[in-house]
């Protein structure tokens, strides 16, 4: 039995160990795919504590690591479109329709997987900077803090801010762009569009 099926057999058995190691190397891309989609900080941490309690529910049913990651962020995207709805029944929103309009645009699980691993691979990066760039990038980026949520966390200056964010993003795309051409495009949209970026 090698690693991988080990981990999975741990998994289904009930193992926490397991559990968090899923945690570990998910929570961090599946709560930043939350908050593109519905950009609000406390909904998408919990739609994802939720999501991983439903992946516990359910251990007994995934054979393999690529169906748990299916089930993780379709899962969210679901909560994601659920919580959307709601806003829109709240507000009528033109904004909140023309978002559930790009999200159901996106139905594919083929794509889902495909985004998860190009988040994975931006937080496994983003893991790789520098302590003060990874700090400020994913408190940025991932996380929603506003530069001046940063500045008190961190005991910052904003112009501090800005130069480790401008730093970082440079580093990245310098290391996507000696990947594959349709990756590096990916991933810059992900860094540069503006449903992320404020």
């Amino acid at each position: 039995m090698n690693k991988q099926d080990h981990l999975m057999y741990n998994f289904r058995a009930g193992s926490q160990i397991a559990f968090r190691h899923f945690m570990k190397q998910h929570l961090h891309a599946l709560t930043f795919h939350a908050y593109r989609l519905c950009r609000n900080k406390e909904v998408s941490e919990e739609i994802v504590a939720d999501t991983f309690s439903k992946l516990w529910q359910r251990k007994d049913n995934f054979d393999n690591e690529t169906s748990i990651k299916s089930f993780l962020y379709i899962t969210t995207r679901n909560a994601c479109l659920d919580y959307i709805r709601s806003a829109q029944q709240r507000t009528s929103s033109q904004s909140v329709e023309l978002e559930e309009d790009l999200i159901l645009q996106d139905i594919d699980p083929l794509t889902h997987l495909i985004h998860a691993e190009l988040i994975q691979s931006l937080v496994n990066e983003i893991n790789r900077l520098p302590q003060r760039q990874g700090d400020v990038f994913r408190m940025t980026y991932l996380d929603g803090f506003t530069t001046d949520e940063i500045c008190t966390r961190l005991g910052i200056t904003p112009n501090a801010v800005f130069v480790a964010k401008k730093k970082a993003t440079a580093k990245l795309r310098k290391v996507f762009s000696e990947r594959e051409l349709f990756t590096c495009l990916i991933i810059i949209q992900l860094l540069y569009n503006e449903r992320v970026l404020h």
